[in-house]
Parts: C-alpha cells; sequence; structure tokens
C-alpha cells in the first residue's frame, strides 16, 4: 500500500484484520498503512486503528463514530467532515491535519498532538500543509487534557464543555470560538488569538495567559484573578450573559417597557439599560422607545428594524451594531463609538410628539463627537438631524445624506459665529 489511490472496499476489510492481528500479537498479523490514501464516505464505525499508519490519509466525510485511533499516526491526514463522536484519539498524532466540519464530540484526545506541521510530496520538494486546519471543528465536551495545540488554527470551532486542562496552545488562532463551560486548568494560552471567542465560565486556574488577544472575547462568569495572567488587555473584552435565564429576563424587560410606552407610563417599566453589555445579542425589531443605553457595550449586537425612537446612546459602544431599518428619530449618539455599525435605511429624522392644547414637541436625532470608521448610512434619513465634530470622511453614505450632514455641520459653526 505505498503508492496514492483509491482504497478498494474489500482491501480495506482485509487489511483492517490484518490489523486486528497485529494488535492481538498473533500470526498473520500486519500493521496496517493507510498512509496517502483516499476514502470518501465510508464508514468505519467502532473501528479498531490503533497505532495505525495513516499518514497523508484522506478520509473524507467517513463515519468513525466510536473508533479506535490512540496513537495512530494521522500527520497531515484529511479528516475533513468526518464523524469521530466518541473516539480514542489519545496521543494521536494530528499534526497539519485538514479537520474542517469534522466532529469531536466527546472524544478522547489527551494527549494528541494537533500542531502545525508540513507534509511533503515525494522528494520532499513540495509543501502540502503547513497548517493544523480545523475550522468549524465541533470538539464539544471532548478530552483534550495535555493535547499540543501549539500554532493550531481552530477558528468559529465548538469546544464548548471541553477538557483543555495542561493543554499547550501557545499561538493557537482560537478566533471565534465556542470555550463555554471549558476547562482550561493550567493551559498554556501565551500568544493565543480569542478575538471573539466565547469563553462564558470556563475554568482559567493557573492558565498562562501572556499577550493573549482578547477583542471581543466574552469573559462572563471568567475569574482571570486565578490565571498565570502575565500580560493581558481585557479592556476589549465583553461581559455577556446570553444565557437561556438571562435572555428570558432580558425579554420580559423590553416588554414591560413597550408597555410603559404603549399606556405612556401608566403600566409597564421604562427599561434602564446602562452599563449593560447586549454585544452579539439579537435584539431586531424589539420596541426600545425611550430607553436608556449610556455606557452600554453593543459591539455586534444587531437591532435591525427595531423601534429605538428618543433613545439615549451616549458614551454607548456601538462598534459593528446592525441598525439596518432601524427606527431612531430624536435618538441621541454622543461620545459613542460607531465604527463598522451599520445605519442603512435607518431612520434619524426628529421625533415628533403632539401634545393636545400645546405646539408639537420636536426632538431631532444627535450625533456629536462620536468615533466612525466605515460607519454606513446609506439610504438613512436625517432630515433635520443636528451634529457636531462629525467627520464624514469615516462614514459610507449616498449624496442626499451627505449633502444634509454637510448643512448641519455648516448650521452648526453659523450658530457658533452668532454665539
Amino acid at each position: 500500500m505505498a503508492d496514492d489511490s483509491v482504497l478498494a472496499a474489500d482491501e480495506l476489510w482485509g487489511a483492517l484484520a490484518a490489523h486486528r492481528l497485529w494488535l492481538a500479537k498473533e500470526k498473520g498479523g500486519r500493521r496496517i498503512d493507510l498512509s496517502k490514501f483516499s476514502v470518501e464516505g465510508v464508514s468505519l464505525r467502532g473501528v479498531n486503528l490503533a497505532k495505525a499508519k495513516m499518514v497523508g490519509a484522506r478520509l473524507v466525510n467517513c463515519d468513525l463514530v466510536g473508533a479506535n485511533l490512540h496513537g495512530a499516526d494521522l500527520f497531515g491526514a484529511d479528516l475533513s467532515g468526518t464523524d469521530l463522536s466518541g473516539a480514542n484519539c489519545e496521543d494521536t498524532n494530528l499534526r497539519g491535519a485538514q479537520l474542517k466540519g469534522a466532529n469531536f464530540t466527546k472524544a478522547q484526545l489527551s494527549g494528541a498532538d494537533l500542531r502545525s506541521g508540513n507534509l511533503l510530496v515525494d522528494g520532499g520538494a513540495t509543501a502540502l500543509r503547513d497548517k493544523s486546519e480545523m475550522h468549524e471543528l465541533t470538539l464539544s465536551g471532548a478530552n483534550l487534557e495535555r493535547a499540543k495545540i501549539n500554532g493550531a488554527v481552530i477558528r468559529n470551532a465548538d469546544l464548548s464543555g471541553a477538557n483543555l486542562r495542561g493543554a499547550e496552545m501557545i499561538g493557537a488562532d482560537l478566533s471565534g470560538t465556542q470555550l463555554k463551560g471549558a476547562d482550561l486548568s493550567g493551559a498554556n494560552l501565551s500568544n493565543a488569538d480569542l478575538s471573539g471567542a466565547r469563553l462564558d465560565h470556563a475554568k482559567v486556574a493557573g492558565a498562562k495567559l501572556d499577550h493573549v488577544t482578547l477583542k471581543d472575547t466574552n469573559l462572563f462568569g471568567v475569574d482571570l484573578s486565578t490565571a498565570i495572567e502575565g500580560y493581558v488587555d481585557a479592556s476589549n473584552a465583553l461581559q455577556v450573559d446570553d444565557s437561556p435565564d438571562a435572555i428570558v429576563k432580558l425579554k420580559a424587560l423590553i416588554t414591560a417597557h413597550g408597555e410603559w410606552v404603549a399606556t405612556g407610563g401608566a403600566k409597564g417599566q421604562r427599561a434602564d439599560f446602562s452599563g449593560a453589555d447586549f454585544s452579539g445579542l439579537d435584539l431586531s425589531g424589539s420596541k426600545l422607545t425611550g430607553a436608556n443605553f449610556t455606557n452600554a457595550k453593543l459591539r455586534g449586537t444587531i437591532l435591525k428594524g427595531a423601534s429605538a425612537n428618543l433613545c439615549n446612546f451616549n458614551s454607548t459602544d456601538l462598534t459593528r451594531a446592525d441598525f439596518s431599518g432601524a427606527e431612531l428619530r430624536g435618538a441621541k449618539f454622543t461620545e459613542s463609538v460607531l465604527e463598522g455599525a451599520l445605519f442603512r435605511e435607518a431612520d434619524l429624522s426628529p421625533e415628533v410628539i403632539k401634545i393636545k392644547g400645546h405646539k408639537d414637541a420636536v426632538y431631532p436625532s444627535v450625533i456629536a463627537d462620536c468615533r466612525f470608521s466605515k460607519t454606513d448610512f446609506t439610504n438613512a434619513k436625517a432630515d433635520g438631524i443636528k451634529v457636531e465634530n462629525f467627520k464624514l470622511s469615516g462614514i459610507i453614505a449616498d449624496m442626499d445624506f451627505m449633502d444634509l450632514i454637510q448643512a448641519a455641520i455648516d448650521a452648526q459653526k453659523e450658530l457658533a459665529v452668532k454665539s
């Protein structure tokens, strides 16, 4: 089995039978060598491939549920889309392996080597793989104790509830990865990238976090004081409780607030979300008119089509928040971070409140002293908006919106001259 080819089914099962004899040290046994061979969509459920040679093997979309791969050599192998739920992968060599979409739920991976690695073609001239690719990998509840993951790329994977005690993860890219409830006690995460990762209630006692990147990382319920921190900048980390109970309570607050608005304060209760962290939550279509979000964090929060008229967003972090199609009449944005925020087709016109027997009360929307960078106002309504220190260079908008903002800027300058 030395040449690259597609392994015939009868040849595979014969090799597996001989491998079982080899493991049992019985006559006629021979260690299986699937190096560089290719199979796809094959069921190998529960098969015993302990100590098998599988360097560069291609086992795509296969069923390896409950398989025994203890000590197997899968250096540079392609296991994309393969189901290894409950498999025994202890001390398995997975360096440079391609694991996109693979499922390792509740698999045993203690001592496994998932670092980057180079697999060379015959002659050693051409590198086929130089990274362990583990995008969208499912490792929920997996045992990765003492696993070697230095420099591995594990973006957008699911490692929730995984055991990573003592794992070596130096320089690993774990951006966007779910690590909720994971045990990272004693793990070495120095220089790892945890941008956008979810570490809710993760254990980090004794973990090394020197120069770890924590931008938009959710650290709700994480006690960093128990870690061996080194240099750690958590200023851009999040503290979002998105547990089922917390979401139910939030929805109840929004409902009560909607009732407060509808009854003019006779029923319900006004929502005060000042200082809250709702980053990444989906609040599309919510009735939030008049709510207070001062000093809140809404990084990446989805507020599409929300009714947020007369809301106070002063000193609020709205980085990449999505207000597309939202009602923002009379809303106030002062000293807010609007970098990457979307206001496409949002309504930033004045809010007009009719008062019986009196002149209508007009509340213009205000955007003052905000930070802009690729802030998108395409097709947004902004008649009568008030602005201060508004930098047109930091926004994306159509000419009508630009003209309205320029007119508001000119009006502000004229007012300043007269005063």
